[in-house]
């Protein structure tokens, strides 16, 4: 499939005036000059439409796998089996209005961010409490972009009586997110072929977590009898990959009275909690009854490396991130998830040789990997729920890169001194 490629009309052309050619000494023929220029003429003819022919050809061959087809019949493949596309969502904000002597903010009210221009409308109807309103808008524009930070002042678009004209942010209640990433989507339907539903095995709930926009991936365990334990990783590298948000009751579900408790919360892990519950908020059509679930952020392991008699420093930066690309694609070894015990092994010389891989001829004379006690280590594995990171990165004796100790500015002018 991979080689089903499309050909110009000169490869066309070629192979037409080729097979002509064979013919033609053949036969015998001995065509006059003009007749040869008629030949070409009609090769080009037949290679133009010929490659028009074949490209609509290889473009309808496409289509047929998800593997390399276009995103509208990518979506049907993933209709198929449940594995849907993440569309661009609007950022829902929680406000706070003071000095209310109305008795109540209808569903609609329109706020603008003069900063910005966007519009956000409030989503239902909220009675005021002792002069204050709390209730949640949701942005007109989806994507990121409507994720205004805490303190914000929104302006009324339209006078209220008792009513203010401002309201502050105090939180992102949901995130806006850009539409997924094709690719992305794409390795979710391959995926979902390849682990189908099974009536809640611990893949589908990964497959669920996998759903919510941002999260890359899903460590499944069963750490306690009868509660499944998922640690959601989040896009991102090092430190970055703990999704955003809370939610309660966690681990869930809870009941009251033999009424489920529905989740509160925000950011990523609602949206997770949410998708493991059901196909949309408020449905419980998936998890079944007396599945437990707990969701956890990812545990961090450090990492330290000190590289000495490096011949050119002008690499430092190449090494680190040589060294965090590394550290970013280990996994734990998780059976279930066919996460092998190869991908959760940290090893000394596996990183010391993605360093000498970009130094172009340069080199080093020790490398020397600890673990996060400070002990040095040949190799060791990730634990139940880990992420590796680089913790601090040591060059010639100079502490070019850390996590902890430096501010991201004195790293920054670090690395700028070193490099000049």
């Amino acid at each position: 499939m991979a080689n089903f490629t499309t050909k110009t009309i000169k490869e066309i052309f070629d192979a037409f005036i080729s097979k002509y050619t064979v013919l033609k000494s053949k036969y015998g023929d001995s065509s006059p000059i003009l007749k040869k220029s008629f030949i070409n003429t009609i090769g080009y003819s037949i290679g133009g439409v010929a490659a028009t022919i074949w490209q609509l050809s290889v473009w309808i061959y496409k289509q047929c796998f998800p593997q390399t087809c276009e995103l509208p019949a990518l979506k049907f493949w993933g209709g198929l089996i449940d594995v849907n596309y993440n569309e661009g969502a609007s950022a829902n904000l929680s406000i706070l209005l003071n000095g209310v002597t109305a008795p109540y903010l209808m569903s609609g009210t329109v706020y603008k961010d003069l900063n910005t221009g966007l519009i956000y409308k409030t989503v239902s109807q909220v009675n005021a409490e002792n002069g204050q309103i709390q209730t949640t808008v949701q942005c007109t524009t989806p994507g990121s972009v409507g994720n205004l930070p805490a303190d914000t002042v929104l302006n009324i678009a339209n006078p209220l009586d008792g009513i203010p004209s401002t309201a502050v942010v105090i939180e992102i209640k949901i995130e806006g997110t850009e539409d997924e990433e094709v690719e992305t989507y794409r390795r979710r339907v391959l995926y979902g072929f390849k682990n189908k539903n099974e009536t809640g095995s611990a893949k589908d709930y990964v497959n669920w977590a996998l759903e919510v926009s941002g999260i890359a991936d899903v460590f499944p365990y069963v750490l306690d009898e009868g509660v499944l334990t998922l640690y959601i990783i989040a896009n991102g590298s090092g430190l970055s990959r703990t999704p955003s948000g809370s939610v309660t009751p966690n681990p869930f579900p809870k009941w009251v009275s033999g009424n489920f408790t529905e989740f509160e919360g925000s950011g990523q892990f609602l949206q997770v909690a949410q998708s493991i519950e059901g196909t949309e908020p408020g449905v419980h059509n998936r998890r079944p009854v007396m599945a437990g679930v707990e969701l956890k952020a990812p545990n961090y392991t450090a990492y330290d490396v000190e590289i000495s008699g490096l011949t050119d420093i002008s690499y430092n930066d190449d090494i680190k991130n040589a060294i965090i690309g590394v550290l970013d694609t280990k996994k734990p070894n998780i059976v279930v998830m066919d996460y092998s015990v190869a991908n959760s092994r940290i090893n000394q010389p596996e990183l010391s040789a993605a360093c000498l891989s970009v130094l172009n001829g340069e080199t080093f004379t020790s490398f020397v990997l600890k673990n996060s006690t400070g002990g040095v280590i040949n190799e060791e594995y990730l634990g139940i729920g880990s992420l590796a990171y680089l913790r601090t990165l040591k060059i010639n004796g100079d502490t070019y890169y850390s996590t902890e100790s430096d501010s991201p500015e004195d790293l920054s002018e670090k690395s700028d001194e070193q490099n000049s």
